[in-house]
């Protein structure tokens, strides 16, 4: 009985010091570790806060935030949270650009608690595309670009509504994009034809130009629709 109540009072003696441990520094835990923002259009931003608290018993400070790629960027409040404190990070969701679909990214939040010394962060929507470019990318091979580079695209609007494209310009500035027809009206649930017209500043030597096309419409959501170029020039000298 006796040798039972020592190993009972050493088991009961090695949790509270391990407890105690544990309660040592600063502590982040979050609410929650993820958001779905649900439906999303193409072309919107969309935001979501995470709470969290230091659990701990001295000051929490956030040493870092990085995103799993471009379109995800994260802001804090306070840098430094006292014990039992408050804080939350602002995520933003950029879906301009993004293909259609089920879409998963990611935030991860350093900060100086030694336990946990980074948090991941899990941001999922839906991003929908009311209007739909075909090709996505588009890709020529030319023998000099002393004249404008033709890109044919059909555009599909997917809605009951009209909609137009109104201009069109490159992301980088380096090129002149001109269409044909000038203003094309989108046809609800249709496909329509446009021509690119790609004009190039030569340069000496250059066997490539890359780029984005910026296509401006008057939808309320996909304002603007990028898709990129890649045109190869065969006999650069």
């Amino acid at each position: 009985m006796k040798t039972r109540i020592t190993l009972v009072l050493s088991l009961f003696l090695s949790l509270t010091i391990v407890d105690c441990c544990l309660a040592d520094g600063p502590r982040i835990v979050f609410q929650r570790l993820s958001h779905d923002y649900g439906k999303v259009f193409s072309g919107q931003t969309v935001l979501a806060e995470f709470d969290f608290q230091n659990d701990g018993d001295s000051t929490l400070k956030i040493e870092g935030l990085t995103a799993s790629c471009g379109c995800t960027k994260a802001v804090e409040g306070n840098k430094e949270i006292p014990a039992h404190g408050v804080g939350k990070i602002t995520a933003e969701f950029d879906t301009i650009g993004l293909k259609a679909g089920r879409k998963e990214k990611s935030i991860y939040v350093k900060t100086n608690d030694p336990v946990t010394p980074v948090v991941k962060l899990t941001l999922l929507a839906d991003v929908v595309k009311d209007l739909s470019v075909s090709p996505p990318s588009l890709n020529k091979k030319v023998s000099s670009i002393v004249e404008p580079v033709v890109f044919p695209i059909d555009i599909t609007d997917m809605t009951s509504e009209r909609y137009r494209i109104v201009d069109a310009s490159t992301v980088e500035g380096e090129a002149e994009v001109s269409l044909d027809p000038a203003n094309l009206t989108l046809e609800p649930k249709s496909t329509s034809h446009l021509n690119l017209f790609l004009k190039l500043k030569p340069e000496a030597n250059r066997s490539f130009y890359a780029g984005r096309i910026r296509l401006k419409t008057d939808h309320p959501h996909e304002s603007e629709i990028e898709v990129p170029f890649l045109v190869k020039v065969d006999n650069a000298r």
